[in-house]
């Protein structure tokens, strides 16, 4: 029970890779706020099995790219746990298309939730942390983060914001005791990525991965668990890459 007793907030904590998150740290001890926009019922879904494994659960709607959302949803986990641990923040959007087809209200919708949101999330909490001289965030970027490819849109740029972005939030709150770091993840099984990888094109380029397969929610989870417990305690700023080796080769483009 490496999280006993620690209290988390998950933004896009209902399904896919931030459902894994949500329920690997409740095993090992953490009550969880699972924040989601949209879909209510997977976030209550997974709200439910927290509690089946004996651990507080809250789901909260909300945008964490709109402000006055964020700082309710701080204020109903403080409500509920009173007081806040873990922050991981996992809610992200993509909307991908070549730069010069992309249209400006689909940049700006990525950057809002992508790094905008990351940053009003991590602000308000953190001014929480502080209080408590304590805390620890996880920022959720991308192996796009680090290398580009076509097509990706405003996806890339956003998640190379969040690196930068938890590299400054690391050095300006460790005098506070808060750990800041992040995780990268390369291409992962989720129900919206599983049609996407029939296509023989992105057959092949998974073929190019080092490990030669997409990973599982549940490594992502695992990296996570890691950089939220004490196992980590002398990290700070870092941001780790769980993508099959496939940065190292970026499917060996062209």
């Amino acid at each position: 029970m490496k999280l006993q007793n620690i209290s988390s907030i998950v933004t896009g904590g209902g399904r896919g890779i931030g459902r894994a998150i949500s329920l690997k740290i409740a095993s090992e001890g953490a009550d969880v706020a699972i924040v989601a926009e949209k879909d209510m019922r997977s976030a209550e879904e997974t709200e439910e099995q927290i509690r089946q494994l004996g651990r507080k659960a809250i789901a909260i709607r909300a945008d964490v790219s709109n402000p006055e959302m964020v700082s309710g949803m701080v204020s109903k986990v403080l409500e509920s746990f009173g007081r806040i641990d873990l922050l991981i923040n996992n809610a992200a959007i993509s909307l991908r298309a070549p730069l010069e087809q992309l249209s400006v209200e689909n940049w700006d919708r990525v950057m809002a939730v992508n790094l905008k949101g990351i940053f009003l999330c991590g602000v308000a909490v953190a001014r929480e942390m502080i209080k408590q001289n304590k805390g620890c965030i996880i920022n959720m970027a991308a192996a796009s983060g680090h290398r580009s490819y076509g097509g990706g849109g405003a996806v890339g740029p956003s998640k190379a914001g969040v690196i930068s972005l938890t590299k400054q939030m690391a050095v300006e709150w460790a005098k506070y005791n808060i750990r800041v770091n992040g995780v990268s993840p390369g291409p992962i099984m989720t129900a919206e990525t599983e049609e996407r990888i029939k296509d023989e094109n992105t057959k092949r380029r998974i073929g190019m991965i080092p490990l030669r397969r997409v990973g599982r929610p549940e490594e992502i989870a695992a990296a996570v668990l890691f950089l939220a417990s004490e196992d980590s305690s002398y990290m700070t700023g870092q941001i780790l890459i769980v993508d099959g080796g496939g940065v190292e080769t970026w499917y060996l483009y062209p």
